[in-house]
């Protein structure tokens, strides 16, 4: 049985060329903390770590796919990289200086009390999908060479 209802999330990753994008957008600073909520096999803790030099942290609930995050990390020789199985509900991310999100909107929905309550100019960066009754400050559209799909990329900035 799902917990509180919840259905399992589906894992699917952001194309590279849009978690670029995602990053420039968000522009972590070498001392904030990115956090990735849904971190999935994570490429974008592994890419801000690598290329931002930010402190990363994925959120992840698959035991799989954080052990493969670990590897990488590890691999790649990551200092300010770590992926935490847990649970996105429940996890307390309002110390995030930029939150990183591909989320189902439902699920957005049900996050919407805690991103009110994230530090003056927090980033959310949100890819594909709006978060419901939140207004974006940007949006942009990026298409990914990958898929050939166009994608949109909302950005928020708390206040």
């Amino acid at each position: 049985m799902w917990r509180e209802g919840r259905r399992p999330l589906p894992f699917v990753p952001s194309p590279r060329d849009v978690v670029e994008k995602m990053l420039s957008i968000a522009d972590p600073k070498p001392d904030e903390l990115l956090i990735d909520l849904g971190s999935g096999d994570g490429r974008i803790i592994l890419s801000a770590a690598k290329d931002y030099r930010c402190w990363s942290l994925g959120v992840e609930k698959n035991v799989n796919l954080v052990e493969l995050t670990k590897k990488k990390i590890t691999s790649m020789g990551l200092d300010k990289a770590i992926v935490l199985r847990g649970d996105l509900y429940s996890y307390d991310f309002s110390e995030a200086d930029v939150l990183t999100l591909y989320l189902l909107p439902e699920v957005l929905g049900i996050l919407v009390p805690k991103f009110k309550k994230m530090k003056k100019g927090a980033r959310i960066v949100s890819h594909d999908y709006m978060i419901p009754s939140l207004n974006p400050s940007e949006i942009y559209k990026v298409r990914s060479t990958e898929t050939g799909r166009l994608h949109r990329i909302y950005l928020y900035v708390c206040d």
